[in-house]
């Protein structure tokens, strides 16, 4: 079974592309240390990839600096350049959860409805997985 659960802060705002098939993928990186003491150990920097209806819906709420969790499976690449192969882990994002408090979620005024948009995003992203079954 291939499954991660990671969570960290988002160092890089989210991208949104469209692959040449027209599926919408969303990528960004978030940091992740082993530890709360920054000064004893190094973050490790994991790429993070959402596909479908959530990456339209999300790519605009990943900004740098907020906490996320994320759930999913861990992809590894390897690209050769230079001679030297290079290393790097992605997750494939089932499940997204935002943590922090800073820049908080605000849909319509109210940090309530920021909680249902965030379910709904969810939700019809499951049903559409759904109908494709």
């Amino acid at each position: 079974m291939n499954l991660l659960i990671v969570s960290g802060n988002i160092v890089k705002d989210a991208k949104l592309f469209s692959t040449s098939s027209g599926k919408s993928c969303c990528m960004s990186r978030i940091a992740v240390r082993e530890d709360m003491k920054p000064q004893e150990k190094e973050a490790t920097f994991i790429d993070i990839a959402i596909w479908g209806s959530r990456a339209q819906k999300l790519s605009d709420m990943l900004k740098v600096g907020k906490s996320i969790s994320v759930t999913g499976r861990l992809e590894i690449n390897k690209n050769k350049k230079n001679d030297r192969t290079y290393v790097n882990p992605r997750v494939v994002v089932n499940t997204l959860e935002f943590l922090s408090k800073k820049n908080p979620v605000i849909a319509n005024g109210s940090p309530a409805n920021a909680a249902d948009s965030l379910r709904d995003i969810c939700e019809d992203d499951e049903e559409a997985n759904n109908e494709g079954a």
